[in-house]
């Protein structure tokens, strides 16, 4: 086993002078141990505290990673300091990929500082950020992780995909926020009408329906309080908060665009509860019709 005696451990850490391929061989054995001993670690957290609930079990372990990080690093530098005067050796022997690499390390550092700061997100905001709309679970160093919403249909509910964003994307790529200080949104419903319908009385119908499904789940007070507090940070005015039925003349039919505020998370449930309601209703009113293309 003579082959195996300069990778010992106990021989390296004997020795007065190092080789740099010597500090290497205890830098993998420290990362090694670290990351053993944080698996050991989170393992007995488990064990003896599980009956926590999921958000205590998220923050302990992201706690518990983040120590082991800045711990592993504090351990680093002992084991290079001696060997700075070699930096530009290694710079210059890694090349153009590592030079590559650490521009997108640096990027991802910058974008999570970004999305620390005030115009940034957190943990548990909903944001469409490319082509990816999703809720954020994690924020690490180098990415975050989506929980992806599938936008089909307007379903808005999730499609129980992780989706794993890259730090440098928050920069260069705009970023659309519902977060959780402002988590109401305007959604609307079109009705489309025959042109000889009774709109007067189907705009009555829509209104009632509004009146019953928001007004009385007190969507106005809440939103009120939380753009109160948004308009701290942001120029922000409180505008008409109360459903509102607008009615329009197009291509030969009349539409009936039904603009209310709903919850983030209720967005489907009050699209669906409309819709019944809009449907059951209409079918009472003969001089109500719904356009249908070739009837």
């Amino acid at each position: 086993m003579d082959f195996l005696e300069p990778f010992s451990l106990f021989k390296i850490l004997s020795l007065n002078e190092r080789k740099i391929s010597e500090d290497f061989i205890l830098y993998f054995y420290l990362i090694f141990f670290l990351v053993l001993l944080y698996n050991i670690t989170v393992f007995f957290l488990d064990k003896f505290s599980f009956d926590s609930d999921l958000q205590t079990i998220f923050t302990r372990r992201r706690v518990t990673r983040y120590t082991f990080v800045f711990f592993g690093i504090f351990c680093s530098i002992p084991i290079f300091y001696s060997k700075i005067s070699y930096l530009p050796t290694i710079l210059a022997f890694t090349g153009a990929g590592f030079m590559i690499s650490i521009k997108d390390i640096t990027l991802n550092i910058a974008g999570w500082f970004l999305i620390h700061g005030n115009s940034g997100f957190t943990i548990g905001d909903r944001i469409e950020i490319g082509e990816v709309k999703g809720e954020v679970i994690n924020i690490g160093l180098m990415r975050f992780t989506l929980l992806e919403v599938n936008t089909e249909h307007h379903a808005d509910q999730s499609s129980n995909r992780l989706v794993h964003v890259p730090n440098h994307h928050a920069i260069i790529h705009k970023v659309f926020v519902v977060s959780q200080e402002m988590d109401f949104i305007w959604d609307e419903v079109y009705v489309f009408l025959k042109i000889n319908s009774n709109w007067e009385k189907a705009k009555l119908i829509c209104e009632s329906i509004l009146s019953e499904t928001i007004l009385n789940e007190n969507y106005t007070k809440t939103f009120e309080d939380k753009i109160r507090k948004l308009s701290k940070n942001y120029l922000v005015r409180l505008g008409k908060t109360t459903p509102i039925v607008y009615v329009t003349i197009e291509d030969g039919k009349i539409m009936l665009a039904l603009r209310y505020l709903t919850h983030v998370h209720q967005k489907r449930q009050n699209r669906a509860f409309i819709s019944e309601k809009i449907l059951a209703r209409f079918k009472k009113e003969k001089s109500i019709s719904i356009f249908s293309p070739g009837f």
